[in-house]
């Protein structure tokens, strides 16, 4: 019963996050469902121990296999969401789009302002008089990616 129901709280957490969208309590999809998952993780620890013991073989099985669910959902809900070929095929099953459209769309600089907008609207950039600047937010995002880059030695790419 604990390899079933690390998944079977995640497809609670995935309808969860599916009606917390439909209610745009979080604007940000991915934490909306850091949020809602993190809560639902929570709740199948607790039912885990209270069934199996704070320290049994099902309670590690559920968690790991609900958290390898929610990180495999979260990596491909984040790489569609960059993804042009995927966004393209969102707009054109909505509408057809001509040519002179979707070279708009996608040209190098609407794309750079819509990646631009996203790390505003996620709160990991400022917009000013000045220009765009990190706010504190996007100050620890650098920080743990140059932690994670030195920790794995890969060389600068900035």
């Amino acid at each position: 019963m604990s390899l079933i129901s690390g998944p079977l709280f995640f497809l609670v957490s995935l309808g969860l996050h599916a009606l917390a969208g439909r209610l745009g309590l979080i604007a940000n999809s991915v934490l909306r469902f850091l949020v809602v998952g993190s809560a639902v993780g929570l709740l199948l620890i607790v039912w885990l121990i209270a069934r199996y013991g704070p320290s049994s073989a099902e309670l590690i099985t559920g968690v790991l296999a609900y958290a390898f669910l929610c990180n495999l959902y979260i990596f491909l809900f984040t790489f569609t969401l960059s993804s042009v070929s995927a966004n393209l095929l969102s707009r054109l099953s909505q509408q057809p789009l001509g040519p002179e459209e979707v070279a708009r769309l996608y040209s190098g600089r609407n794309m750079t302002e819509v990646r631009i907008s996203r790390l505003v609207q996620a709160g990991f950039l400022s917009a000013g008089p000045e220009g765009l600047a990190l706010t504190a937010a996007g100050v620890r995002i650098v920080a743990a990616y140059e932690r994670l880059r030195r920790l794995f030695k890969h060389g600068s790419d900035i």
